[in-house]
């Protein structure tokens, strides 16, 4: 679980997460963080059903898509992906790093999603047998936050089908006693 000042880098993608509000601090009402994009990276186009996705420019330019509009936001600038909107975001740069502080309101799963998603990218990148440990917890996680959040170039059926399985799959690691968040 997330403290305030913990940073998290995924080494596979170049992303860094530095922890401000997590969501044990705020009781599940927000998850805050400062979010490093590298140069050229981009979030697809997803919607958060029950969610409201913030970002504060810190340095750099996040380009923003929110319900098809897409723009701009400057150092100082807020973009918001609100509840049930389709939104993505990325960094146009084709040299700079992309600083921005993200809030997630409610927090739901995201925390732990980062947390267990870098540590298996760099599990994957540097010990293969430690990442195929991570891929139960992983697997759970995904199966409490499949709700929570769903791309929108992929179609309904099969969404419906990876829920479904997911589903399954969640089940039996459970019952093997795995355990979304094991002790720190």
């Amino acid at each position: 679980m997330a403290r305030w000042g913990d940073v998290v880098e995924n080494p596979m993608t170049g992303e860094r997460v530095t922890f401000l509000e997590t969501a044990g601090e705020t009781n599940g009402e927000l998850l805050r963080f400062e979010y490093v994009l590298p140069p050229r990276f981009s979030i697809p186009e997803h919607v958060h059903p029950r969610q409201e996705e913030r970002h504060e420019i810190l340095s750099g330019t996040l380009r923003g898509r929110v319900a098809g509009r897409e723009r701009d936001y400057g150092e100082g600038e807020r973009a918001i992906g609100p509840p049930g909107v389709p939104h993505a975001w990325r960094d146009p740069s084709e040299d700079r790093e992309l600083r921005i502080v993200s809030e997630l309101r409610p927090a739901l799963h995201l925390e732990a999603l980062i947390e267990v998603g870098f540590e298996l990218a760099g599990n994957l990148k540097a010990d293969r047998k430690k990442a195929l440990k991570l891929l139960p917890r992983m697997i759970m996680l995904a199966d409490e936050a499949k709700h929570e959040f769903y791309l929108t170039a992929v179609p309904r059926p099969a969404r419906g089908a990876f829920s479904a399985l997911l589903g399954a799959l969640g089940y039996v690691v459970g019952r093997l006693g795995y355990d979304t968040h094991p002790p720190r």
